[in-house]
């Protein structure tokens, strides 16, 4: 496969214009580092095999405030505790290598002009049976965790091709493994997602949005846009040099942009494996400790919920 769709990470001037718009400069992200290691060794029931650079991304998506950094590192230990259906996680195991040859799963190589990283979820198969949502989030923990390596951002922009979805598709959908994945995005993996963007989505956008309301916080609901098959809105708001050649776009083909995302993942399988055996102790949680009602608001075992 071309190198040049693969994963390009931010340049040295992209990170400083995010350092600079977010305030802070090496110096700064070596104290906080240092500060946040040393909250770490003070929490008994958290491990602490995390490196420097995921702690620092953390910390730049956090929009460097250590007290979200604080809840964000809790959420990502304990998350593998309350959701362990999520997070044990083989990039060869034969659920992800199924959700992949039923769904594209793209990370777009570079970055935006507003420096937000833009990923893509299409060619999603016509039939609903193999429709399993767990499996998408547990593709999707693999991609977080790989930007917590590679990524340097302001952001993500979401987007979804329906053009193969029908009724049937959505009558699969678990609500809360949707909120268990915002719960992710936002609080144990520290992302922002900046736009969600349903493409083709005229024969179920009613039902689709419904769906949305009931998954999505409020705030995420106000950044949902629906792009009606045969338009070209979406150009709006991502240039076509960020998406893949089938979306208008003239990044390259969506086959070769998913291959490289999930080689790019398996050659880090050791690292999932292991790391997924690292989670929070909450028999040893401090008492003190006020993160664990905020953490887990949503149910701790996945359970199917009718959608009306």
């Amino acid at each position: 496969m071309s190198d040049s769709y693969s994963f390009v990470s931010p340049t040295h001037e992209q990170m400083e214009i995010i350092r600079q718009q977010l305030g802070t400069d090496e110096e700064d992200i070596k104290r906080t580092i240092a500060s946040l290691r040393a909250w770490l060794k003070t929490q008994p029931h958290l491990p602490e095999e995390i490196d420097d650079a995921q702690i620092e991304r953390m910390y730049i998506q956090c929009k460097c405030s250590t007290e979200r950094v604080k809840k964000g590192l809790d959420a990502y230990f304990s998350l593998r505790t309350r959701y362990p259906e999520m997070m044990n996680r083989d990039p060869t195991g034969q659920d992800v290598v199924r959700t992949m040859e039923h769904m594209k799963v793209v990370l777009m190589p570079r970055l935006t002009k507003e420096l937000y990283r833009v990923h893509v979820y299409s060619h999603i198969d016509p039939d609903p049976q193999w429709v399993l949502w767990i499996d998408y989030a547990k593709v999707a923990s693999i991609c977080f965790d790989m930007m917590l390596f590679d990524d340097y951002s302001l952001g993500d922009v979401l987007i979804i091709d329906l053009k193969n979805v029908t009724i049937a598709h959505l009558l699969r959908t678990d609500i809360n493994v949707i909120r268990a994945m915002e719960f992710a995005h936002k609080t144990a993996f520290c992302r922002g997602l900046k736009g969600i963007h349903l493409l083709n989505a005229d024969k179920v956008t009613d039902f689709a949005m419904k769906i949305v309301k009931l998954g999505l916080s409020e705030k995420l609901q106000q950044r949902v846009h629906v792009h009606l098959p045969g338009s070209t809105t979406l150009f709006d708001h991502v240039s076509k040099e960020y998406l893949p050649d089938e979306l208008g776009g003239t990044a390259g083909p969506t086959d070769k942009l998913a291959y490289d995302f999930i080689r790019r993942a398996e050659k880090k399988r050791g690292w999932f494996l292991e790391q997924d055996r690292y989670t929070s102790d909450e028999s040893k949680r401090p008492p003190d400790n006020h993160y664990a009602d905020d953490l887990f608001g949503v149910s701790g075992s996945f359970k199917k919920l009718s959608v009306d």
